[in-house]
């Protein structure tokens, strides 16, 4: 991507674009990872601009991952990647949840 920097607009869509590719360059195979070692299964996952969450899992097990995680301490975003992966078993946040999540 080129163009003159001096367009703000031009800028932070190709800076947003270069981070959501970097993450899901990083959290993708990351998250893949996660799931063979806790056998916990998913069926897509994707890395978006979310406003207000880290990640979501529907309840046919699509992974949602935003790409800011990864400004985030490798520790949280592991977190992050179990949480939601046990959203796969558990699709809420009830106590048997929390229980599955501190089993992981």
């Amino acid at each position: 991507m080129s163009g003159t920097v001096a367009d703000r607009a031009a800028c932070r869509l190709g800076l947003g674009l270069w981070l959501r590719r970097k993450a899901n360059q990083s959290l993708t195979p990351w998250l893949g990872a996660v799931s063979r070692e806790y056998h916990l299964p998913y069926a897509e996952v994707v890395v978006r601009s979310q406003r207000t969450r880290w990640g979501s899992c529907s309840r046919k097990g699509a992974v949602s991952l935003n790409k800011t995680l990864l400004f985030l301490p490798p520790e949280l975003v592991r977190y992050v990647l179990v949480h939601e992966l046990c959203h796969t078993v558990r699709h809420d946040h009830s106590p048997a949840f929390w229980t599955e999540v501190r089993r992981r």
